[in-house]
């Protein structure tokens, strides 16, 4: 049951993680701020050192940018790239630095999405795919997808 260690090692409490999808066709991430939360072998999650830095991973994982640069690495499934797992660190990510302006806005849209996203109605029996997809419009709809587009793409040039 403790393959890898992969239970053991959250048995050391993180107040704040961030949390993403191992496999699909979107990446999709999010802060999770319950130490008690045990992650599933179907998504993984890295220790945030701060609200700051967890946002700005968390908004960095939801853009099309960073699905875009490692779709060309992902192995193909039956019609489409399906596993992240860890190809998303190959891509040259800054580590958060709290006095960098520009860390500091992607982090603050990250929120913002986040407050945007909790407003949303969905339906009890929606897929979860509706669901995103719902939360996705929203996000278009205020602007703030294309502010953190704009943002991480300034962060990750081509």
């Amino acid at each position: 049951m403790n393959h890898h260690q992969k239970l053991s090692v959250q048995a050391e409490k993180f107040s704040l993680r961030v949390l993403y999808t191992k496999a699909g066709t979107r990446l999709s991430a999010c802060i999770v701020e319950d130490e008690d939360v045990i992650i599933d072998h179907k998504a993984y999650w890295a220790a945030a050192r701060s609200r700051g830095e967890a946002g700005y991973l968390t908004a960095i994982l939801n853009t099309n940018i960073v699905l875009d640069r490692v779709k060309d690495l992902q192995p193909v499934g039956q019609k489409d790239p399906r596993d992240f797992d860890n190809l998303v660190w190959t891509l040259p990510i800054p580590e958060f630095d709290p006095e960098d302006v520009l860390h500091n806005d992607i982090a603050a849209a990250a929120f913002q999405a986040a407050e945007i996203a909790a407003r949303v109605e969905l339906p009890e029996d929606a897929h979860f795919t509706t669901k995103r997809r719902l939360i996705r419009q929203a996000l278009e709809a205020d602007g703030v997808a294309e502010t953190i587009k704009r943002l991480v793409d300034a962060l990750l040039p081509l």
